[in-house]
Order: C-alpha cells, then structure tokens, then sequence
C-alpha cells in the first residue's frame, strides 16, 4: 500500500503541462484503491483529501465516503486528463447513488428460485434482473395475489410465503435490498407476484400490431413495414428485400428468447410472438414493441464487428418485451401525469413523451435491466458477453461518445453505457469461462456483405 501511495504521489507530480480539464461520467470498473480507480479507459486518481460530493437524493454531503466506492459505483469527475495515457487527476468527484446501493426493482425470475424454510422465515438465492439476491433469515418474503386472483379470492393484501412451490417461471419478483462489495444483493424484502396478461396490456399489444408487406425477394424490391402508433418515430420503413438477411436476423433473435418463454404454448396468453425485421434504415438502431415485434436497422452492420455484438443488441430489445417495460412505462407514466395534474400543473398533452424529464430516470433504469438481462440470454445462447460493452467501444470509435437518447439522463452516453456494463460483467460474471463462448460467425460477415451490396442497388453475388 506504502507503494501505491508514493506511485500515485509521484504522478501527480509529473503530470505533464498539456493535460486538459474534462468532465467525465460512468461506472467504476475497476479499483486499486480508494485514491485509485477506473472507468471505462480512465484512471482516475484522487487526492486523500478530496471531498466526494453527493448528487442524488439518496445522500446528503459527506455521507458518501471515498472508502465506499465500489465497482458499479456511478461517478462524474472532473479533473486534468493526459489524453495519451488515460490518466486523470480529480479535481472534483461526485456520486450517484440510485439503483446503485440501496436498490428497488422489479424483474421476472430467470430461475425457480431456490429457498429453504430457515425458522419462522426463508434462506437461499433469487436469479432475477442479471443479479444474485441473497435472501436472509431476516428478508421479509411474501407474495402478493395479481388482478385476477384478486378477483377470485377478494383478497388483496400480500401474505407471507407459504411455500416455494408456488413460485414458477412466470412470477415476477419486488425486491428491495443493499449491494455489498462481492457485487451480490442482500435483500431486506422479497414480494412475488404471477405474471398475467392484463387487457389494457392486450390492447397495447394490438395497438402495435403493424401491417407488413413482405418483399419480393427475387426482384430485389423493398417490403413495407408500417407501425400505426408511432410513439418511436420510425413509422413506415422499408423491409431489406433479402431472404437470407431476414432469415439471419430471425434465427439469431430466436436464439436469444429465454427458453421458458419459448416453449409456452401458442394458446398461453403469456406467449409473446416475436417477429424480427431487417429494415432499410441507415442509423444504428434496434427497436422493440411489447408484442415481440423487433425492428433492426441495416445501419448496425456498419458499426458492429461480430456476432455477439449484434446478439448485445437484439437480446436487448427482447428483454424490453418480455419484461414487459412498455406496459411498466405506461403504468409510470400515467401516475407521473396524475401526481402533476394533481399539484396544480398544466399538462395538455400525455402521450409517450410527455414528462420526460420527470421519466428520465425512470426510462434510464429500464434501458439498465435491459442490458443485464440482455446479459443473461445472451450467454445462455453461448455468446461471449465481453462483446456487449466492446460493442459501444465500436459504436464510440465510429460516431465519437455524444449522448445516446434527448429522452434520458443528459449523462447517458456511450462511455456511460460501456461502462455500466463492464461493472457488470465484474460483479456477476467474474467465474464465467470465455474459452468456450462465440464471438463471430462467417453468416455475420456475409450478411454484412449482402445489405451492402443492396444499399449500393447492386444485386449480391452468389455465394460459390
């Protein structure tokens, strides 16, 4: 440690005289010390006596101790970077405690969970959200009727877990608890609730029924792809006119469904159709409806560099289906523009956008558990997860790190991104053997070729 200190001393005092002052924000990735740290390629040192400011309202000033950081802990520094080296001395440092220690969440379970009677409570762990919650002797552990089981048995009240066997793959799970420093989660209540298709969730799904074209793929012309609610801004696309691309984009998107989702019965309302399409839109962009209509963009070909890469981002959009975000978002949403109504405040319009400052964080954590249980599909499907943060280090080196959404936090951007799901993949997935995942695939580089080939209007080759 003794070392550590005077190495860091003598940095400070070489620090060459064209370092710039810059504002970064992220995740910590990795740390040596209290005074030493990473996020994303920044190494971040600080003085002893530099203050950490908190700017949550989780905190107040000086409550946040540097001995607290952790990795995951979400930092904004600035400071004086030597742009060569990575190295950026802090000159401020600031935290942001949501969804950070003490966490709230709702997820579906990706396991049965496995618990144990443990005296008059329960005792095991929860695999839900891309995160191990440990539940304790002491973790409150109830379950809580959903609409129609209210309906039946007028009751209303969640009741304490009886047993485990009333808990299966179609359960989401309430949890509130602390993050400790192995990256796990102690939870301090645990509420489960069976999944249901409820009918404004029905009416939303038919909301976001498109009509499609399909093309004619021996002609080389365009389908058409045409969304009626147009709350994302792509309202009519054009359907990349080749087979093999369409084929390609389904069978890796149908890799990525979780199994359990898969094999329910065509006549459970909780199966959810996903439909893929490969449209003609140049920007890198991927978009899901709460149907299971996913829409990726040609332009992800000319970003991304493999396979796994683009598994990242459709195993994303899947997730926003089946955990059922847009119907949370509507929920949010509606309570958002009551409590403002309610307050005195004029809002003439509530559409998908409306509020969005209030809903900024609120859409900023679903993009979060997006990504971590994009993480879990897509190494269940063998993927090397390592290509999900490598695929916004891409997407940073082509289109440089502005913000990634005018609809999210203004400190959302691509280094944020990277560096939230680094810090993942050190607190969950440190035991995971890469040896024997996929990155890449010939199919991802010869379908690359192909939508190019149709972009510049000239019919592909065959392959010999």
């Amino acid at each position: 440690m003794r070392c550590l200190i005077l190495g860091s001393a003598l940095w400070f005092l070489t620090l060459p005289a064209f370092a710039k002052e810059v504002t970064i924000h992220g995740f910590v990735t990795d740390i040596a010390s209290p005074t030493s740290f990473a996020i994303d390629d920044y190494k971040v040192t600080r003085e002893s006596t530099l203050p950490i400011e908190v700017g949550s309202k989780q905190g107040e000033p000086g409550t946040f101790r540097a001995e607290d950081i952790r990795v995951g802990t979400e930092l904004e520094v600035t400071g004086d970077l030597d742009e060569k080296s990575g190295q950026l001395k802090a000159k401020s440092i600031k935290a942001f405690l949501e969804d950070a220690h003490t966490i709230k969440r709702t997820a579906l379970l990706e396991q049965v969970p496995s618990l144990t009677k443990s005296g008059s409570g329960w005792e095991g762990e929860i695999r839900a959200d891309g995160e191990r919650i440990r539940v304790l002797p002491t973790t409150s552990v109830m379950i809580k009727p959903n609409r129609s089981e209210r309906k039946s048995s007028k009751e209303n009240a969640a009741e304490p877990l009886s047993s485990s066997d009333a808990l299966n793959l179609d359960t989401f799970v309430r949890y509130e608890g602390t993050r400790n420093a192995d990256g796990k989660i102690d939870a301090a209540l645990v509420e489960f609730e069976h999944e249901e298709m409820e009918p404004g969730e029905a009416k939303l799904w038919k909301k976001f029924d498109p009509d499609v074209k399909p093309p004619d793929y021996s002609n080389l012309v365009p389908g058409e792809f045409k969304m009626h609610s147009c709350v994302y801004g792509f309202c009519e696309q054009q359907i990349v006119p080749s087979k093999e691309a369409q084929d390609y984009i389904a069978r890796i998107g149908e890799s990525l469904i979780p199994v359990h989702q898969k094999e329910l019965s065509a006549d459970d309302p909780l199966k959810i159709p996903f439909r893929f399409f490969l449209v003609k839109a140049k920007s890198f962009n991927a978009v899901s409806y709460p149907n299971g209509v996913v829409v990726v963009h040609l332009g992800v070909f000319d970003i991304l560099q493999n396979e796994a890469q683009l598994a990242f981002v459709m195993a994303h959009e899947i997730s926003h289906a089946v955990e059922k975000h847009a119907w949370e978002a509507a929920h949010y949403h509606t309570k958002e523009i009551i409590a403002l109504r309610a307050s005195g405040a004029f809002i003439p319009f509530a559409g998908p956008m409306a509020a969005s400052g209030i809903k900024s964080q609120y859409a900023r954590s679903l993009e979060n558990q997006a990504d971590r249980v994009g993480l879990e599909w897509m190494l269940a499907a063998g993927y090397d997860i390592r290509e999900a943060p490598a695929s916004w280090k891409v997407l940073t080196d082509k289109k440089g790190d502005g913000p990634i959404n005018p609809f999210w936090s203004s400190h959302d951007n691509k280094t944020t991104r990277r560096s939230y799901l680094m810090a993942e993949l050190r607190n969950n997935y440190s035991d995971v053997d890469f040896s024997k995942l996929k990155i890449d695939s010939e199919e991802f580089h010869r379908i690359a070729g192909i939508v190019t080939q149709l972009e510049a209007k000239k019919k592909p080759e065959k392959p010999e």
